[in-house]
């Protein structure tokens, strides 16, 4: 699955993304990568071997919860308030999607978050 296909047009306007999706490898996985110049940056990866139960996330970070049907965690360090913030979402028992929000000034962490989950959201129908 290319994970650029995941925010089409309107989905990007809807988030607030007025660039295209940079293709991208992170640790094997296909990545893409959107920056909005002096705002704030979204990365969206594909990780076809490990399911939400495999990733090893810190559990005081993580909140689960659900977007659409399926399975997800929040993943954001209030303590360290650095503007970054991830939503997992599960794709059956052994594949995941992340959508990782990093603000451009790396402050205000609830607002990565909100930003975090609005792109999920619009990503989520397209999963198989």
């Amino acid at each position: 699955m290319d994970p650029c296909t995941l925010l089409d047009p309107q989905d990007r306007s809807t988030a607030g993304v007025n660039v295209l999706g940079v293709p991208k490898e992170i640790n094997g996985a296909r990545a893409c990568d959107w920056t909005v110049p002096a705002t704030f940056g979204v990365t969206i990866t594909v990780d076809e071997r490990n399911g939400l139960a495999d990733l090893e996330v810190a559990r005081k970070t993580a909140t689960k919860t659900k977007v659409g049907d399926r399975p997800a965690l929040k993943v954001a360090d209030k303590k360290a308030a650095d503007g970054t913030c991830a939503v997992l979402l599960g794709m059956g028992e052994k594949a995941s999607v992340q959508i990782d929000v990093s603000n451009t000034n790396f402050t205000d962490t609830p607002l990565a978050c909100e930003r975090a989950v609005k792109v999920a959201g619009l990503a989520e129908p397209k999963l198989p």
